[in-house]
């Protein structure tokens, strides 16, 4: 080990171990296991030997546990590059360059390393919060690092964050330029591959009655929308998701249908543009208002059921531009396969559903009659709205209609498909999400994850498939919501809490989509429309380079001058001053001043040359260092005792 870099005490190896677990935080989830346990023996081994005052494990044990380490890190990934098995690299380095510590150049590797695993959270991470706990975590990093001087004692911790975060602010400036104007790929910096697709979220592919109980009760953001121009009323904000065909007698599922395309309807009433931003679900269908006729995302696909599909699932939030009509008409025939299809129910299975069904057709006229009556009796008899319904046995629409008349969406909307059918109307069920929430504060719409919705579509001659909601024929006063056994809180403290928690969620949601569509999107298209916006003709990739180079240069000479302004405040130090006047009181007696020269060295130099004023130089020489370099937070009266000093030396 080289001499000059002294030994790490505990003090500096707790603080960087600390800093090391804040880097290492939003990398739980994706990181194993066993490499965290890894990280963590390591580093309460390092601390515990620190504690005890004990030597290092041998070196050939450290080597031996670093390779079976990698080893297994390339088992496992087969690869070292790439952002998981990068950071699953840097965390194990950081943990087993831990256990060997003991200079104050591994502390500084470590925090390297710690750097680095900020930036790849930050790389993989779209979260807005996560951007500043990182900028926190970097600032603290910089303070501890700026502890760990070889100047006695170390600067405080108070001094160290205020220098840390004022480094912070000027680089700043220099950030904003690269961002900006750096050359960036095709696409948006953090359109990154996920591998983590195990957390499912959002609608499924199937229906049972109480699945989405669970959604019903999330306030997790599925999507926010933008408008260009007005919304639909809410009796038409309806964003439809997967359609469910295929029915056991108790849960629905998609159909799957080799056919890609669909017949094109003739739309009815205006059309709405809109921008949907899409919250990752790991599914491959896009939400979209119903129904939807034009659309920009990549690789999307309109199926038979008019639903919009993807290649791939949705593990990255999602921008997309969009036309959809709330109303349309199709004068075509329902092929006899679909017919088949959407009439088909389970035989032996909720006897007294297929009569009920024959009782309600046999008075109706036609189909729109058949399909009006079913919904009137949703209306007349005594059917609540509740998330917290009675548990169904096999034949599940039964006990619904008869029995409990207790439930919520999915209830009612199989329920109803299944009336539909017994009358021998194609019905389907169709899951998504109805309503939203204005933000006011930005103008759009936000859709979450309690606005998840069932409803039905039935087919209707030279009408073609027309929405059917049977939840809605519900009377308002019958529906239960039971807000205040949700929020735990009395109703006055509710009238009192709600309106202020409310805007201040929209305002950090204004705040977040503003994260979103400022940053998250800015791609190479949106640097051409910032050069543009700078009146720059015919905007390309050269002009950016020279743009970048100059903002480059400006932010340069801005720095430059700071640093110029931090060294001339040195010369308005009082000790600075009392300093300086006591070399000119020595360049009279033949002591020739040094600018370079430090307060030690002037000492010895007078020591040869002067040896009568060595002693009182000396101990002159002596307070100025403790006065500037000792201790944070010198008395104004210490500096005056010196200055005192100074004026009363003469040589």
């Amino acid at each position: 080990m080289n001499p000059r870099q002294p030994f790490v005490n505990l003090e500096r190896l707790s603080w960087t171990a600390g800093c090391l677990l804040l880097a290492l935080l939003p990398h739980l989830k994706s990181l194993p296991a066993w490499i965290i346990s890894t990280i963590a023996l390591a580093t309460g081994i390092r601390l515990a030997l620190a504690w005890h005052g004990r030597s290092l494990p041998p070196a050939y044990l450290r080597l031996a546990v670093s390779a079976t380490a990698i080893a297994l890190l390339f088992i496992q990934f087969r690869t070292f590059n790439g952002i998981d098995a990068g950071t699953a690299l840097l965390s194990l380095m950081a943990g087993l360059k831990f256990l060997e510590a003991r200079s104050l150049r591994d502390i500084r590797i470590i925090i390297l390393i710690v750097y680095f695993l900020s930036l790849t959270a930050l790389l993989v991470g779209t979260s807005f919060g996560l951007l500043f706990y990182l900028l926190g975590v970097c600032w603290l990093t910089t303070a501890i690092l700026l502890r760990l001087t070889l100047s006695q004692p170390a600067p405080g911790l108070r001094d160290s964050l205020l220098f840390s975060a004022r480094l912070l602010l000027l680089a700043l400036p220099l950030a904003a330029a690269l961002w900006l104007f750096f050359p960036r790929f095709s696409g948006p910096l953090w359109r990154l591959p996920s591998a983590d697709s195990a957390a499912q979220s959002g609608l499924g592919d199937r229906m049972s009655p109480g699945d989405l109980s669970e959604l019903s009760l999330s306030d997790e953001v599925a999507f926010r929308v933008r408008f260009d121009g007005a919304a639909p009323p809410p009796s038409q904000r309806y964003w439809r998701g997967p359609v469910l065909e295929d029915f056991d007698g108790r849960s629905w599922k998609r159909s799957e249908s080799a056919q890609i395309g669909a017949p094109a309807p003739q739309p009815l009433g205006p059309a709405y543009r809109y921008t949907l931003s899409l919250e990752p679900h790991h599914h491959p269908w896009l939400l979209a208002l119903d129904w939807p006729a034009q659309w920009d995302a990549p690789r999307a696909y309109l199926t038979p059921e008019r639903t919009l599909l993807q290649s791939e699932p949705v593990n990255q939030p999602l921008d997309f531009n969009a036309v959809s009509h709330t109303q349309i008409q199709d004068e075509s025939e329902l092929d006899a396969r679909q017919r088949r299809r959407d009439t088909r129910l389970p035989q032996q299975r909720n006897p007294r559903t297929l009569a009920l069904a024959q009782r309600l057709r046999a008075q109706s006229g036609g189909d729109a009659e058949f399909a009006q009556a079913a919904l009137e009796l949703f209306r007349r008899e005594t059917f609540f709205y509740t998330l917290t319904p009675p548990r169904l046995a096999l034949d599940s629409v039964d006990e619904f209609l008869f029995d409990t008349k207790r439930g919520f969406c999915e209830h009612y909307a199989s329920a109803y498909a299944a009336l539909m059918r017994a009358g021998g109307v194609p019905a389907r069920v169709v899951t998504g999400y109805q309503g939203g929430t204005y933000n006011r504060f930005a103008g759009y719409w936000i859709v979450r994850q309690s606005d998840a919705h069932a409803w039905n579509e039935i087919w209707l001659q030279s009408r073609g498939w027309v929405r059917a909601d049977p939840t809605a024929a519900i009377a308002p006063e019958r529906i239960e919501r039971g807000s205040e056994a949700l929020y735990g809180m009395d109703s006055a403290a509710a009238g009192t809490w709600s309106p202020l928690l409310e805007e201040f969620g929209l305002r950090m949601d204004a705040m977040r989509q503003l994260w979103r569509e400022a940053i998250l999107r800015f791609d190479q298209g949106s640097q051409m429309s910032l050069l543009r916006s700078l009146h720059i003709p015919e905007p390309d990739a050269q002009k950016l380079a020279l743009l970048l180079a100059a903002a480059l240069a400006c932010t340069s000479v801005w720095l430059s001058w700071q640093l110029q302004s931090g060294l001339r405040s040195r010369h308005t130090d009082p000790a600075a001053i009392a300093f300086a006047r006591l070399r000119k009181k020595l360049q009279t007696k033949g002591i020739a001043e040094r600018p370079s020269e430090t307060a030690l060295e002037l000492a010895a130099r007078v020591r040869l040359q002067r040896p009568d004023l060595a002693e009182r130089v000396g101990e002159l020489c002596r307070q100025y260092n403790e006065l500037r370099y000792g201790r944070s937070g010198v008395a104004a009266h210490a500096i005056r005792q010196y200055a005192d000093a100074v004026r009363r030396f003469k040589a």
